[in-house]
């Protein structure tokens, strides 16, 4: 099932001039459906580790065997854009770091031995010779600071693929 393919048409201006007006009929693709998936039973998701290269069109045809269904793997981890929601290739990732920052080296923060952050260091005019207040604290680079944060976007949740009709109804009744 195309995603599109249930959505209501709407007729608008297609020429946008007052004097010269054409409706045309056209998919009303504004529509938004949020998940009402309350599910908390782990026996109605599988997890997955998303590796490089993966795509959502891609999940969805090796879990469902059709790959116009990437909606629904998109759906069922909340992710509404693909490009800031799903995880970057590594290649990506490293353009994105060398973009964002002067000096993908400098130290982005401090953490403790459970992972809390104890002090924090401005992102622009990072110092790498700073040194943290807290004994024993370990210094987070840009870089690494980046790529736990890409990395946490690769476990997902996909739906098992015999609930997908029950999804796929669910979907049409709320378009």
């Amino acid at each position: 099932m195309a995603y599109f393919e249930y959505f209501p048409s709407i007729g608008y201006d297609v020429r946008g001039d007052k004097n010269n007006s054409r409706i045309q009929l056209i998919t009303n693709v504004l529509i938004r459906i949020r998940k009402k998936l309350n599910v908390i039973n782990s026996a109605f998701f599988e997890q997955y580790f998303i590796n490089d290269g993966d795509r959502a069109d891609i999940l969805a045809h090796k879990f469902y065997g059709d790959s116009t269904l990437h909606w629904v793997v998109m759906y069922a981890n909340y992710m509404t854009n693909p490009y800031y929601d799903w995880p970057l290739t590594y290649y990506d990732l490293r353009k994105y770091i060398t973009k964002k920052y002067s000096n993908v080296n400098d130290i982005h923060h401090y953490e403790d031995e459970d992972g809390n952050i104890v002090d924090s260091v401005n992102q622009t005019g990072a110092n790498p010779e700073l040194q943290s207040a807290v004994a024993g604290a370990k210094p987070i680079t840009n870089f690494t600071y980046e790529e736990l944060l890409n990395d946490e976007k690769r476990t997902i949740n996909i739906i098992r693929s015999e609930y997908i009709p029950q999804i796929l109804k669910e979907f049409k009744q709320s378009i």
